[in-house]
């Protein structure tokens, strides 16, 4: 007696070959074509020559089983076992992880020409203006051109002594601002958005020469899509893109990462256009500062530099300092908190002591 399984197997196979003979080989070429397909993906990828130890690679996804949500603890775990060099194949691609600091100095600082250059990803391409900024592009003249303008011109200490009497007055600012919130009687003041706008304020008079406000008046409400354009920039770097390791699932773009940092690509344009255009024209209204910053400076280098050149060494700016903004923001916070407490249970205790004695 058949049981239902093999019954309803004998009716597919039935059905199968009582199809037209056309339809048929169709049928069994797609079929045939799909395994075989599967089984390069699977088997026949090219490997790399020098393979050190590391775990099982799995068909297609190779060692991406083996991570979790917190990855560098997943590669600790493994490196206890494979040794401080370790093999993983992330979907298609080969990483190669080191966890001795031995290692890593021959990668960093005796080979760091061989391992300078950061592997092209999809979203890359749109986020540094076609690998124009300085952490995204080659190594190479141009690169080096970027570092020799980011040592000499803005991240030097008379650079930063020259803004100190911005920064003074943005804290003035944001004394002023919590202040505020505390007249007639006191209560709770949220403080991420003062520190917040802190920040941002900095960053605004640091790369443009006026305070965020003063540039939103002028250059209107698309001026605050330039920093929401940029934290959108952020969400995205932090989202894993699984067609960075499945080349094959590129051109359909399954997680819409690509199609989104082209909008924010084409919205920074717009915006960085404009500022760059209210500069040119020598509108003292808006940039009024005192020392020269960075638009200024990218604008008047000997070593002409194109738009897109400028807009990408402004963007990573920004891009870097909104990203630290939010971590510092929290921090701040944490530490503000733990501080009360100290003084708290410190001012406690010395009232319990003072009333003992």
């Amino acid at each position: 007696m058949l049981t239902c399984c093999q019954i309803s197997y004998k009716v597919i196979f039935l059905n199968i070959f009582s199809l037209d003979m056309e339809f048929a080989f169709e049928f069994w070429f797609f079929l045939v074509g799909f395994v075989s397909l599967l089984l390069y993906l699977a088997w026949f990828v090219p490997k790399a020559k020098f393979q050190p130890l590391g775990p099982f690679n799995f068909p297609i996804v190779g060692s991406l089983f083996y991570l979790s949500k917190l990855p560098h603890r997943s590669m600790n775990e493994l490196a206890k076992k494979y040794g401080p060099i370790m093999y993983l194949r992330l979907g298609y691609i080969d990483h190669i992880v080191i966890s001795n600091g031995e290692m890593a100095k021959e990668v960093l600082k005796v080979h760091d020409a061989d391992f300078g250059s950061r592997p092209r990803f999809i979203i890359g391409k749109d986020a540094s203006f076609d690998w124009s900024d300085i952490s995204l592009s080659p190594c190479g003249d141009y690169w080096r051109l970027l570092r020799k303008i980011c040592s000499t011109e803005f991240l030097t200490q008379a650079r930063l002594n020259n803004f100190q009497c911005e920064r003074q007055d943005e804290v003035a600012y944001m004394v002023e601002e919590i202040t505020k919130h505390n007249q007639g009687r006191p209560q709770l003041v949220e403080m991420r958005p003062i520190f917040h706008e802190f920040t941002s304020n900095n960053i605004c008079r640091m790369m443009f020469g006026a305070r965020r406000k003063e540039l939103k008046n002028h250059l209107g409400n698309n001026f605050d899509d330039l920093f929401n354009s940029i934290s959108d920039m952020v969400e995205i770097f932090n989202k894993f893109n699984i067609s960075d390791l499945i080349p094959i699932l590129k051109p359909f773009d399954l997680q819409g990462l690509e199609r989104r940092m082209k909008c924010i690509r084409n919205r920074l344009e717009n915006n960085l256009s404009n500022i760059l255009k209210e500069y040119r024209k020598g509108n003292k209204l808006v940039f009024d500062s005192t020392v020269k910053y960075f638009v200024q400076v990218l604008l008047n280098l000997d070593e002409k530099l194109d738009d897109a050149s400028i807009m990408a060494i402004l963007v990573v700016c920004a891009f870097y300092s909104t990203y630290f903004n939010k971590m510092c923001a929290s921090y701040i916070l944490y530490i503000y908190h733990h501080l009360f407490m100290f003084f708290f249970l410190t001012h406690k205790y010395l009232l319990v002591f003072y009333y003992r004695t």
